[in-house]
């Protein structure tokens, strides 16, 4: 694993995490892509039992006539049991070999599985590869949904406590998050409570734009919902331009519900992007933090200029060498890994005739 090259910041000069979700989405801009997607986990027999994860993605051009279209989408759907295994899985588009996932785990060795199964799926990084990526990370944060369900209270202590001294050595300079000076991993040692930042979402719908997102299934409501939502904007450069750049707009937002149907954000950031069209080279790129756990976490926004002049398409694997450990945060690194997708978004413009 790859050594951080930035020193963190001193403990002093950190401000309190950010408290300011995303509300509603951008207009759709002429000569533009947009892809949406969704990941819910459920346990509809309770804490403990198996968690089934419902996910959908879409591909909507806006061409330069104004005119929306939907290029491309797929379903994944899901049962992992307490050990992040997989239990059973269907698509949409169906791929019969993804029946090789089944049995095996969701983390470790995951997503060299899904490159051998499905390869070009992840070749052309179609909206099934999006979500099959989006697994590892939505299993293993997923169950803290249940912190808001007080019924389950005792049996989170148990878990805790049970998996105490594996969650610190886990966690430990994981991230800016988990530095081993900060108060989190502190906390966390000691067996305290986190005091970790929750804060009231904001719909993301458009009200005046009902493509704004695809469809997403409600939460249950009698039961916990984990939710991880993405969206990611790519607009061409105007007609003519001759230094124009590609701009990159995305979100990403992991949250959960209460008993009483309040969706309450955990983690939330927005990437903004310039791409050079010839090159697809990063050219800019801003983490904005909205809503992070921790006051150590916020400071890897300021390290995404590592990632300066890479391709692309590589980010997916390069996110994780160049913005490594205490340089990086678990979840602005799976939001930079979505700026993967650049290249196949414009091909979706390109390709159906929107764009000069």
């Amino acid at each position: 694993m790859p050594s951080p090259v930035r020193p963190l910041p001193a403990l002093a000069d950190l401000v309190p995490p950010p408290d300011s979700p995303h509300r509603g989405a951008p207009r759709r801009v002429p000569g533009s892509v947009r892809r949406t997607s969704h990941l819910n986990a459920t346990w509809p027999d309770g804490f403990g039992s198996p968690m089934h994860l419902h996910a959908g993605a879409r591909d909507l051009v806006t061409g330069r006539d104004r005119q929306a279209t939907v290029v491309d989408s797929a379903q994944l759907r899901v049962t992992v049991d307490g050990t992040r295994t997989l239990r059973s899985l269907t698509s949409v588009p169906p791929r019969r070999a993804l029946s090789g996932l089944v049995g095996h785990g969701g983390g470790r060795g995951y997503r060299a599985r899904v490159r051998e199964l499905v390869p070009e799926d992840v070749a052309t990084g179609s909206p099934l590869h999006f979500l099959l990526d989006d697994m590892p990370g939505a299993t293993l944060v997923g169950p803290i949904a249940w912190r808001l369900w007080p019924r389950e209270q005792e049996k989170l202590v148990r878990f805790a406590a049970a998996t105490h001294a594996a969650r610190v050595a886990a966690m430990r300079e994981v991230c800016s998050g988990w530095r081993v000076d900060g108060g989190p991993l502190e906390r966390l040692s000691q067996g305290d409570e986190l005091q970790q930042n929750l804060v009231p979402a904001h719909p993301l719908e458009q009200p005046d734009d009902p493509l704004a997102w695809h469809r997403i299934p409600a939460p249950p409501g009698d039961s916990a919902m984990f939710r991880r939502r993405r969206r990611v904007d790519v607009i061409a450069p105007e007609p003519g331009a001759s230094q124009g750049v590609l701009t990159v707009d995305s979100m990403f937002r992991d949250s959960m519900w209460s008993p009483q149907g309040v969706e309450t954000v955990v983690h939330e950031y927005g990437v903004h992007a310039t791409v050079d069209p010839a090159t697809l080279r990063l050219v800019g790129i801003h983490a904005d933090p909205r809503v992070l756990p921790f006051e150590t976490c916020p400071s890897a926004a300021g390290n995404v200029d590592l990632l300066l002049g890479e391709p692309v398409g590589t980010l997916r694997a390069r996110v994780i060498e160049l913005v490594a450990g205490t340089d990086g945060c678990t979840h602005l690194n799976d939001a930079l890994r979505a700026l993967a997708e650049v290249p196949v978004l414009v091909d979706r413009l390109v390709t159906t005739g929107r764009i000069d």
